[in-house]
């Protein structure tokens, strides 16, 4: 195909001879597209005439020192050219980009500053590119990250893009990531070099030819809808679609399997979403057997033969019969059962049966999705299959399913008006083919069943999902809503999360079917759930959002006159209303960014430090509401709320006139009926904004506490409102509404009681049971406190913290997770020890740096010769079992930030709020950081803990005394890694 060619700086272009054998037959689309730049024009007639009527791609990828096409140049060009018959050539040149390397960059990509140093500029090789990308269509990973940086280096290509993240996108629903390395593994694709150009232009290649079948083997009405929805949207995914798919079509004999069914109509949708009726409840209860309870968990019970790998645990028999005698006395219960005991098979086995033998429902609420998920696709499977081993009247009739809140299910009347609405965003284009192949599959319209990822934005989703459609007029048709509801009522046991249990108590209970015995696990967790939930917030930028979804180019009133109306008395209220809210929006815009601007403070409150990189919250008190500058924001409400009521009235006349009459045609019906619907849910987002602005403003509560946020590096202004307390609305309205409550949790007591946690919760007059680990951490763990740390505030501690943590790490070969407070101390340590723990062949995982929570967790598992570092979402839920994890340190105890408005006001409620507030969260929240080191009987691990003030404070010797009975060493001046190796090597 090309001549063999070289070029200075270490580029290469290389001829491969003979062809490599491709694994399917490509397809090349608009062979004669023109590429321009701005110093060359690419035409048809400059094609290399030796391609002339070949189909080809350039799977293209390009390395640079950093995300911003603006600041950042390309360090890294690979390429590969492939055609039917196999490879054409390849081509990779380093780049000079005339600054020094960042750091990261040359730990990631392995390129030395030298390298680059000695690399042509990208001038020089432009000209080289151009003719590798002439007359091909380009395949790139995130092709707008690739093409944005060639456009900004002078080279504008304007030929056919495909992206493999879209086909990935599509092809692969469910996928944990789509970043390339993920794809690529999970395809078995060779990618043994990740973030070299070349490497992974050859990935990309792979995935591209691994992908393509799965679409080839689409029936026709689906590939043609995928690539009507990239027409209408320009989305880029059309040029990989735009010719037959069939020629990438495999051997019957390696067909892709578990393809979608072609396109999904509303009656077999319906009929695949009906459910059983709904549970009823017996005249009267019979108790629980809590001998039987018992036995069942005791080792040789039937049960007990019935449950692969069960262990009697004393602790698990003593809690199931407390929950068993809660229940039967309708009464209520708080346990802390440790890490081990099994407390949701010591709380389900005994709900089931009540549930069951009395037609009883069972609400069982948890914090994190991992718990949810254990219970729904683990815990409660396995209990129903032992239960019908030894007492089928109970496991055969059990029933137990998944609740959520509403914007977590599609609403697929809403998906319909989506898709076939005349304007989509390639976002929306991407979610409505997601879907599409996803709906044939699904019994649940759960999001969770798909990864969105980051492109298919909330607002994709939002216009889709059950969230916006809370008055939908469609009771006949297809609803995954409804579905999930009446799958809860036919339930005896519903899981749901804290969220939506706290959130039902605003709409009295619209959401949860009702139930009679309710169960709070993770409940440690349980105030800040009722909390967040019960807050609002308001931003300056929510109104821009709102406005612009209304009056935008492409807003709602752009469609009004294409909706029918058929009464000419309507169509004129419809023009008058369109005309007002047009006149209105511009100085509803002016007058939020006056009235949220009087609401900015002069300057941060005393002691405080202000960062363009953090949010600054200052908390609004009665003190600042009598000050004279609160006038200005007083004055400001008043004129923003005339304006506001204006624009109420236009838009519930503009939704009146837009309902159809009884005899209009019925094709009129669903383009003013979704208008309508959009319009309404506009309406009651600005009703609701307006409500909060209001409370905030003229009518605040003496139950809330009130500040304004200042977000990071933007001009956005939030106003905030949060429940003093929620104890009392607890009590009231959730826990004396129900027949008996369990509150359960590995870290509820502070010294043994639990005061702290029942106040705070408003859970009086409860039963406590403080159960034990049937794990011997005496045995198991060793707690070290090095002597020789300074104070957590003092300037040298960073960096002994981090000789620490590499030291440690070093010593057990990786397996280590250190623990932070913040997200910029954690920054820091990742800087300070990566470089030299890389020599001793451990990698460094750091959140929010090497990427997300969940998949920093994955390649721990995958290669525990590795130190993580984590932050919030570490310090509960995540789970290293075995040797994965030998070593966890805790860099700073974790107490709340002082300056935290809702903690600031609630501190305020107590005579020493240090001690009775602010250290016991604290040591719940250390408990919960210490779980993560001993997980099963055969665990052994050593933590550390830098934070002095665990020795030299008075209050330190609490937070080891809430630890189940562990030793403590300060290492008597031996080093960390002795301590380590002996502790680790110490016979049993």
């Amino acid at each position: 195909a090309f001549a063999s060619n070289s070029f200075a700086g270490g580029a290469y272009f290389r001829n491969i001879q003979p062809p490599i054998a491709c694994r399917r037959a490509p397809v090349c689309y608009n062979l004669n597209e023109h590429l321009s730049f701005d110093r060359l024009r690419l035409e048809a007639s400059d094609i290399n005439p030796s391609l002339a009527g070949l189909r080809e791609w350039v799977a293209l990828d390009l390395e640079t020192t950093g995300l911003n096409s603006r600041s950042d140049e390309i360090i890294e060009i690979g390429a590969v050219r492939f055609s039917a018959r196999g490879d054409v050539a390849e081509y990779q040149s380093l780049v000079n980009p005339g600054r020094r390397l960042p750091r990261f960059i040359r730990q990631l990509t392995g390129i030395s500053q030298r390298e680059v140093d000695a690399a042509p500029d990208f001038d020089d090789i432009a000209d080289d590119v151009a003719d590798f990308l002439r007359g091909a269509t380009v395949i790139a990973h995130n092709a707008p990250f690739d093409m944005g940086f060639l456009a900004a280096a002078g080279l504008d290509y304007a030929g056919p893009v495909c992206d493999t993240w879209d086909l990935a996108y599509l092809a692969r629903p469910a996928a944990r990531s789509y970043a390339l390395e993920e794809l690529a593994r999970a395809e078995t694709v060779s990618h043994a070099r990740p973030h070299r150009a070349l490497e992974d232009a050859r990935a990309v290649r792979d995935l591209f030819l691994a992908l393509m079948p799965d679409f080839a083997a689409l029936d026709a009405g689906t590939l043609d809808e995928i690539r009507r929805l990239a027409r209408r949207s320009q989305w880029n995914v059309a040029a990989a679609l735009l010719d037959s798919a069939e020629e990438f079509a495999p051997p019957r004999a390696s067909a892709p399997a578990n393809l979608p069914a072609p396109l999904v109509g509303g009656r077999e949708l319906a009929r695949r979403l009906a459910q059983p009726p709904a549970i009823r409840a017996a005249e009267t209860a019979d108790p629980i057997d809590v001998q039987a309870v018992e036995e069942a968990l005791s080792a040789g019970s039937p049960f007990a033969a019935s449950v692969p790998g069960f262990e009697e645990r004393p602790q698990q028999i003593e809690m199931a019969r407390a929950v068993a005698e809660t229940v039967n006395a309708g009464a209520r219960l708080i346990v802390e059962a440790g890490t081990g005991v099994g407390k949701s098979l010591a709380y389900l086995l005994p709900a089931a049966i009540y549930a069951v033998q009395n037609g009883k429902r069972v609400v069982v609420s948890t914090n994190t999705i991992n718990l949810q998920e254990q219970l729904i696709g683990k815990d409660l499977p396995m209990l129903k299959a032992a239960l019908t081993k030894i007492a089928p009247e109970i496991g055969e009739n059990l029933r137990f399913s998944q609740l959520k809140g509403r914007a977590n299910y599609l609403c697929y009347k809403r998906w319909r008006q989506t898709r076939a609405a005349a304007d989509l965003e390639p976002d929306q284009a991407r979610a409505i083919a997601k879907t599409l192949l996803w709906m044939p599959d699904t019994r649940t319209g759960d999001r969770s069943e798909i990864n969105l990822g980051h492109r298919a934005t909330a607002a994709a989703w939002d216009r889709m999902s059950a969230g916006r459609a809370r008055d939908c007029p469609d009771a006949t048709g297809p609803c995954f809503l409804r579905a999930a509801r009446e799958s809860a009522w036919a339930s005896h046991i519903v899981v749901v999360n804290h969220a939506l249990l706290t959130s039902d108590l605003a709409y009295e209970g619209s959401s949860i079917p009702d139930y009679d015995i309710l169960v709070i696990d993770e409940a440690h967790n349980f105030e800040d759930a009722a909390t967040d939930q019960l807050s609002w917030r308001v931003g300056s930028s929510n109104l821009d959002e709102i406005l612009a979804e209304l009056g935008g180019e492409r807003g709602l009133l752009a469609h009004v006159a294409a909706a029918a109306v058929s009464d000419p008395s309507k169509t004129e209220a419809a023009g008058e209303s369109t005309g007002l809210l047009q006149s209105v929006i511009p100085r509803l815009r002016e007058e939020t960014a006056r009235l949220f601007g009087a609401l900015i403070p002069d300057a941060a409150p005393a002691g405080r430090r202000t960062s363009s990189a953090f949010p600054t919250d200052t908390r609004v008190t009665d003190q600042q509401r009598a000050a004279p500058a609160w006038e200005d924001a007083r004055a400001g409400w008043e004129n923003f709320d005339i304006l506001m009521g204006d624009a109420a009235r236009a838009l519930a006349a503009l939704v009146e006139a837009l309902e159809p009459d009884e005899d209009a045609p019925p094709e009129d019906a669903p383009a003013a009926s979704a208008l309508s619907a959009d319009l309404t849910s506009v309406g009651a987002a600005l009703s609701g904004l307006r409500a909060h602005i209001a409370e905030f403003i003229s009518e605040p509560s003496e139950d809330v506490v009130y500040w304004v946020t200042r977000p990071p590096n933007s001009g956005d202004v939030l106003i905030n409102g949060a429940p003093l307390s929620v104890g009392a609305l607890l009590q009231e309205n959730l826990y004396d509404e129900k027949e008996a409550v369990i509150m359960t949790s590995a870290t509820l007591s502070v010294g043994g009681a639990f005061d702290h946690v029942t106040e705070r919760l408003g859970f009086a007059d409860a039963r406590g049971a403080a159960l034990g680990s049937p794990f011997d951490f005496y045995e198991a763990a060793l707690i070290y406190a090095p002597p020789d740390m300074p104070n957590p505030n003092a300037p040298d501690f960073a960096e002994r913290a981090g000789e620490v943590i590499a030291d440690a790490a070093i010593a057990a070969g990786g397996r280590s997770m250190a623990l932070f407070t913040s997200h910029a101390a954690l920054r820091a340590a990742a800087d300070a020890v990566r470089g030299r723990l890389a020599q001793h062949g451990i990698q460094t995982l750091a959140q929010g740096v090497d990427g997300p929570p969940q998949r920093v967790a994955a390649r721990f598992v995958e290669r525990p010769e590795s130190v993580l570092l984590g932050a919030a979402s570490f310090w509960e839920g995540i789970d290293f079992a075995g040797d994965s994890l030998t070593v966890l340190t805790v860099t700073r105890l974790p107490f709340t930030v002082p300056s935290d408005p809702v903690f600031q006001a609630r501190s305020e409620r107590y005579k020493n709020p240090f001690m009775e507030y602010a250290v016991p969260q604290a040591i719940i929240r250390f408990k919960q950081g210490f779980g993560r080191l001993i997980r099963t009987g055969q665990d052994r691990g050593v933590a550390i803990v830098l934070d002095s003030r665990i020795v030299t404070r008075r209050y330190g010797r609490l937070f080891t005394d809430s630890l189940p009975k562990t030793r403590v060493t300060n290492g008597r001046g031996y080093p960390v890694s002795e301590i380590i190796t002996k502790w680790m090597e110490r016979p049993v």
